[in-house]
């Protein structure tokens, strides 16, 4: 009963002020399109019965000029300002503790961050993008000069690599030419080894050493043949000597001359000095015979001999001869060698 007559009293305050004529229409202060949305609150928490918001104690001595109405502040008759400003403040009091209990809730705070995040982001990404573009842009333009400047001067190396490629096959063919070339003009020459020469009674070698009268000595007296000093172009000791013995090269006249002599060399096998005739090779060739030497202690190969220059290896007793030149041959010889040994296993 008490609540209908507050109802009553809030909605007859609301409904009733200065100047109303005959018709109940409002003065211009309170027409719909001037109320404040805190009076609107106002207005409907009266209807609903929740003036609380509103109460206020009533002055002591009401004059003629104010209008009573039980549980709400007393208002002046020419306006309402003290009841409006009272419904703002509660009003704003009632939104700040919305405000802040939702932003207490977890789920709101989960559900709201990602969509500021997204409108943010899509707020200031094209500034981004324009920002770093100007920044970057100078920078992509020297990028790109400069990887322009490369790709040039890539193909200027790889022009050049091929030039030297090729400029490195022509020097390894001069090379093998010039290297035929020094073995022909030692067609006509044989290296006598292990030369015994005559020596003081302190070891040191007799000088000059008549290397014309030993290389004849040896041809007449241990091959059997038939030379003189005019069969012989030159003849010269190479090397140093050791034990009294010493390497002899000596260049005969003629092929036919260098060529009996080569052929009767087996006569000095077994001789007390172990003295030898080989070819005049030159020093690559000397160093693919080391090579051969050391594949034949191992096994890898059967054997190796010399003639006219060349030199020729058989792998196995009964295999086929090769000719090798170079290094690789000589080693590819030996692995493939080494290769067919592991096949029989």
């Amino acid at each position: 009963m008490a609540t209908d007559n507050k109802q009553e009293s809030i909605q007859k305050f609301l409904t009733q002020t200065p100047g109303n004529n005959k018709s109940n229409k409002r003065s211009e202060p309170f027409s719909p399109d001037n109320i404040s949305p805190s009076l609107l609150q106002a207005q409907k928490q009266a209807k609903t019965g929740n003036s609380s918001g509103f109460t206020k104690t009533l002055n002591d001595q009401p004059n003629e000029s104010t209008t009573i109405v039980p549980g709400l502040q007393t208002t002046s008759l020419d306006g309402t300002s003290d009841l409006v400003l009272e419904a703002q403040n509660d009003t704003v009091i009632q939104l700040s503790d919305v405000v802040c209990a939702t932003l207490k809730n977890s789920n709101f705070i989960d559900q709201i961050i990602p969509l500021i995040s997204q409108r943010v982001i899509e707020s200031i990404t094209p500034s981004l993008f324009k920002i770093v573009d100007d920044k970057i842009k100078p920078h992509l333009e020297n990028l790109n000069k400069n990887n322009h400047i490369i790709d040039m001067q890539k193909e200027v190396i790889d022009t050049q690599g091929q030039k030297i490629e090729n400029l490195q096959y022509r020097l390894q063919q001069l090379e093998v030419k010039v290297e035929e070339q020094e073995q022909y003009s030692r067609r006509t020459s044989l290296r006598f080894n292990n030369v015994k020469v005559p020596t003081k009674k302190n070891g040191d070698i007799v000088k000059p050493v008549d290397t014309d009268s030993i290389v004849l000595n040896i041809c007449n007296k241990q091959l059997g043949l038939k030379l003189d000093l005019k069969d012989i172009g030159r003849s010269h000791p190479i090397g140093t000597a050791k034990d009294g013995k010493m390497s002899i090269i000596v260049r005969f006249l003629t092929y036919r001359q260098r060529q009996m002599v080569y052929n009767n060399k087996k006569k000095l096998k077994g001789n007390h000095d172990k003295m030898f005739i080989c070819e005049n090779l030159t020093r690559h060739r000397y160093g693919l015979l080391q090579q051969l030497n050391t594949y034949r202690k191992n096994n890898r190969i059967h054997s190796f001999w010399t003639y006219d220059g060349s030199i020729i290896v058989k792998k196995f007793e009964d295999g086929p001869t090769k000719v090798v030149t170079t290094k690789d041959e000589v080693e590819d010889l030996a692995l493939n060698t080494l290769a067919e040994e592991l096949d029989h296993v």
